[in-house]
C-alpha cells in the first residue's frame, strides 16, 4: 500500500509539473514584415533564434506591420498583437492615444538598458512629451549621392569637399551635360524625390517647417525662404535642375540611367547601387551655406512597440529588448540602414564609403522631423508640396507660395485645435 501510495504521489508531482510547464507557456504575436519578404526573413531568423534559447515562448508573425488604421480597429476589438513593427510617426499618433504600452518603466527597470547607448536621435521620436512608447534599430537616413564616372568625365576631384550649397551648386554646374539645347544630364535633382526630402532640404538650412510645440506652420521663418529661393534658383537662375515634370521617372532611376549626376535620398538606395555595381559616393548633407545643418529624424520603418492591451507585457518586453539592444547592432546591419545603437556606428562599415555620410549625419545635425498626435498629413502636406511645386515652376515668388500655403495649414491646425 505504501509502495502505492508513493507511485500514486510521483505521478500527481508529474503531472502538475507538466500543467506549470503548460501554464508557463507563451505565444506573442507581432504584426510586421511578412516572410518572403527581405525583412520577414531577416525577422524571421532572429525570432527562431529567440525562440531557441527561451523555450517558453513563442513568437508568431500575424500580420503585416505598418497598417496603422488596420490596426486601430483591431485593438477596437480587442485583437490587437502584442507587438507591433511600424514608422518613426506612430509613437506620436498612437501613444497619446492608449494603444502603445508605455516602455520607460522597463527600460529604467532591472531589465532595462542605459538609455545612453543609443543616441539622442533616437528619442526624438520614440518619446512624445516625456513618454517612451516605441524602439527602432535603424534609420533611413539622407545624404548626397554623386555619379563618381560622371564627375571624374568633368574633372571634379572626388576628393574635394562639398562643404556646403555653395559647393553644390559647382559640382552641379560641371556635372550638367548640354548637347546644343538639349539637357543629357542634369547637375541635380532639386525636385526630390519626395517631401521628406524636401522637408530635409529646409532643415540643411536650419529653417523651420513647425512651431517647436507643433501648434502652427512657421514656413515664413527666415531660413526656410532663403531654402526655397535657393532651391528655386538652381532651377531658373543656375539651370543646374529641371522644372517639377520636366524629366519623366523616378527620381532614382533617373540617377542610375544618367539623368541625374546628384541627388539627396535614403541609405536604402545604397544596396540598390551596389547590386547594379554602380560606381558611387555619398557627402553628409551638405547644409546650406554658413550653417551646420538640421536633418530629418525619424524616418524609419524599423520601429516596433507593445501594445497597450497585450496580455504579456513582460515578455513581449524581453523580446523587443533583445532585438533592439542586445542583437541591435547586427539587426540594424541585415536590415541596411543606419543603427542608432553608439557602439555599431563604431563598427568600420559607418565608418568609410559610403555609410560613413550617413553615420556622420545622424551624429552632428540636429534631429527634426513634422510628427504631431492628431494631425494627419494629408492636413498640410498637399499645401507644402504645392507651395514648393509652384516656386520651383516660376508661378509664384516663395516667399508668396510659402505664405499662402501657411495661411491655409495654419486655417487647418486651428480647426483641427477646436
Amino acid at each position: 500500500m505504501r509502495r502505492g501510495f508513493w507511485s500514486a504521489l510521483f505521478c500527481l508531482v508529474i503531472l502538475i509539473g507538466c500543467l506549470s510547464a503548460s501554464a508557463a507557456q507563451v505565444e506573442l504575436t507581432i504584426w510586421a514584415w511578412p516572410a518572403g519578404t527581405t525583412n520577414g526573413d531577416i525577422l524571421a531568423r532572429y525570432i527562431a533564434m529567440y525562440e531557441e534559447q527561451n523555450p517558453h515562448v513563442t513568437i508568431k508573425v500575424e500580420k503585416q506591420g505598418n497598417q496603422e488604421k488596420q490596426l486601430l480597429v483591431a485593438f477596437a476589438a480587442d485583437a490587437a498583437p502584442d507587438i507591433v513593427q511600424g514608422v518613426g510617426t506612430w509613437a506620436n499618433t498612437l501613444g497619446p492615444m492608449g494603444v502603445l504600452l508605455p516602455l520607460d518603466s522597463f527600460i529604467d527597470g532591472p531589465n532595462g538598458f542605459p538609455r545612453d547607448d543609443f543616441i539622442d536621435d533616437l528619442w526624438s521620436f520614440c518619446s512624445v512629451d516625456g513618454v517612451t512608447y516605441q524602439l527602432a534599430a535603424d534609420s533611413n537616413e539622407r545624404a548626397l549621392f554623386v555619379d563618381a564616372d560622371a564627375a571624374e568625365s568633368t574633372g571634379i576631384a572626388l576628393s574635394q569637399p562639398i562643404r556646403d550649397w555653395n559647393d553644390l551648386l559647382q559640382w552641379a554646374r560641371k556635372l550638367t551635360y548640354r548637347v546644343g539645347d538639349k539637357v543629357e544630364r542634369w547637375g541635380f535633382d532639386m525636385h526630390q524625390e519626395n517631401t521628406g526630402s524636401r522637408w530635409h532640404w529646409i532643415w540643411l538650412n536650419e529653417g523651420e517647417i513647425f512651431s517647436k510645440d507643433k501648434t502652427q506652420s512657421v514656413l515664413d521663418h527666415p531660413n526656410t525662404i532663403e531654402a526655397i529661393k535657393f532651391a528655386a534658383d538652381m532651377v531658373n537662375s543656375y539651370h543646374v535642375s529641371p522644372r517639377p515634370g520636366e524629366v519623366t521617372g523616378g527620381s532614382k532611376q533617373n540617377f542610375m540611367n544618367g539623368k541625374y549626376g546628384m541627388m539627396i535620398t535614403a541609405s536604402s538606395f545604397v544596396k540598390t547601387l551596389q547590386e547594379r555595381n554602380a560606381n558611387f559616393i555619398t557627402v553628409p548633407g551638405p547644409p546650406g551655406p554658413g550653417k551646420g545643418g538640421y536633418r530629418f529624424s525619424g524616418a524609419s520603418n524599423s520601429v516596433m512597440g507593445v501594445l497597450s492591451s497585450s496580455k504579456h507585457p513582460e515578455e513581449a518586453w524581453a523580446f523587443l529588448r533583445w532585438l533592439m539592444y542586445e542583437q541591435g547592432v547586427e539587426f540594424a546591419r541585415e536590415l541596411g540602414g543606419i543603427p542608432y545603437l553608439k557602439n555599431a556606428l563604431r563598427d568600420p562599415k559607418y565608418t568609410r564609403q559610403p555609410y560613413n555620410a550617413f553615420a556622420v549625419s545622424i551624429t552632428t545635425y540636429q534631429p527634426r522631423n513634422n510628427y504631431m498626435a492628431g494631425v494627419s498629413t494629408s492636413d498640410w502636406m498637399p499645401q507644402f508640396d504645392a507651395a514648393w511645386a509652384a516656386a520651383l515652376r516660376q508661378e509664384q515668388a516663395p516667399e508668396v507660395a510659402i505664405q499662402q500655403a501657411m495661411d491655409v495649414i495654419n486655417a487647418r491646425m486651428a480647426e483641427l485645435r477646436k
